[in-house]
């Protein structure tokens, strides 16, 4: 009997010796500058858990094509471990139960749990839902007010007091025009998070807090949408497609334009004038979208392949790697800690520039919308805009209605 216990024993040690580690597959929806770091933490982690756990990270397109992926393999029952999601596209995930709830792992491992709370607290806000926390942040960002500040001294402005409200912009604007006919004060564009945050900004709203009502046609975004139109029938701003964006906020000729803050070492890199950045405008309230993307892990795997993604999601959040996530891409580092590290304030010392989206985030963020139907709910909302933008003599309070009108249609029918 003696032998065949030893037997035994042996065999499960030669299993446990020679067993596969375990596969956790990675969707990921950047490429660019930013599939590289990621990709490289990848190995370090593979590295430091071989033998026992393999990550897998593989390219699964834009976040659109992301999403759309997800949905058709939640369907088919062949979801990866972990998905890189953009912050509006989670809800049909959310309606699905197909995240797992983090909660789970949180309060069996309490060495973690006592650095939750290192964790910038409005990013944390942005992935709980129904009083559960579903996703980490990974490339976070917050949109900014870029500022073309030689332009903005040839208008006679000081670059160094910006506009703090819409109508402060509006007033800059028309002096920039003064320069000549193609010079422009702000450049609009059709950015979802950008037209979400001027509906906001006047005081509107998309949708309900709870999700059930289309609130397109409310005063605040009918304020916003009359505003923005009234400037462009003015010539004081223009109106772009998203192709000839980066063009026109480039030429020299815009003094003011929101972009993402991942986009600050792009414009550094190729404006040609004196960059300003600062916070976003408001008009009757400060609202500015935490946007860029979350990692979320899908729950319906077995408990070991979930126990191993639950190590990779601790690890690439954790304070080294949020850290060197932010330097390489300049998106947000996830933690206070790394924030407050002396290579990221070294780097605001050299570029304060780079700082302006942290204090903008203390002051205004907020979580953008997250209902299943969103993206057709904002096409919608953006064929209204493109109507207004593009025609000087549409009615702004008819096109809303009629906008919100369809929109709901589709709530309903979801």
């Amino acid at each position: 009997m003696k032998k065949v216990w030893i037997t035994v024993t042996l065999l499960i040690c030669a299993m446990m010796l020679f067993a596969a580690p375990v596969k956790v597959v990675v969707w990921y929806a950047q490429t660019g500058i930013y599939s590289p770091t990621l990709l490289e933490l990848i190995d370090e982690f593979n590295k430091l858990n071989e033998g026992k756990i393999v990550v897998e990270g593989v390219y699964s397109g834009s976040y659109e094509d992301t999403m759309q992926k997800l949905v058709a393999s939640m369907v088919a029952g062949n979801l990866p471990h972990i998905a890189q999601i953009e912050q509006s596209r989670i809800g049909q995930f959310l309606d699905g139960d197909a995240f797992q709830n983090l909660d789970e792992f949180i309060n069996k491992d309490p060495e973690f749990k006592a650095t939750l709370s290192d964790f910038f607290p409005r990013f944390l806000a942005a992935n709980t839902f129904y009083g559960k926390l579903y996703g980490f942040p990974l490339n976070t960002s917050t949109p900014l007010l870029y500022i073309n500040r030689d332009v903005f001294r040839a208008a006679g402005l000081d670059p160094n007091k910006p506009p703090r409200t819409w109508e402060e912009v509006y007033e800059a604007a028309k002096a920039v025009k003064k320069l000549g006919p193609d010079y422009y004060g702000y450049r609009l564009g059709d950015d979802d998070w950008i037209l979400e945050s001027y509906a906001w900004q006047f005081g509107g709203d998309i949708v309900s807090e709870d999700g059930m009502k289309v609130l397109l046609d409310s005063p605040g975004t009918i304020d916003a949408w009359k505003f923005f139109q009234k400037g462009l029938r003015e010539g004081v701003f223009v109106y772009t497609i998203p192709e000839q964006g980066n063009a026109m906020d480039l030429s020299g000729k815009v003094a003011m334009v929101c972009r993402s803050t991942g986009s600050l070492a792009y414009m550094i890199q190729n404006a040609k004038f004196d960059l300003g950045a600062t916070f976003m405008p408001y008009q009757v309230k400060k609202a500015t979208p935490i946007g860029g993307a979350n990692i979320y892990m899908f729950k319906n795997k077995p408990q070991n392949e979930k126990q191993a993604a639950w190590e990779f999601m601790k690890f690439v959040t954790a304070t080294p790697n949020t850290k060197k996530w932010s330097l390489a891409t300049g998106y947000m580092a996830s933690r206070v800690s790394a924030y407050e590290s002396p290579e990221i304030q070294e780097l605001f010392k050299k570029d304060p520039r780079a700082e302006v989206t942290y204090l903008q985030l203390k002051e205004s963020a907020v979580r953008r919308p997250y209902i299943g139907p969103y993206r057709e709910i904002f096409n919608i909302m953006l064929s209204s805009w493109q109507t207004i933008m593009t025609d000087m003599n549409a009615n702004v309070e008819n096109v809303l209605k009629t906008a919100t009108e369809k929109a709901q249609k589709v709530l309903d029918e979801y």
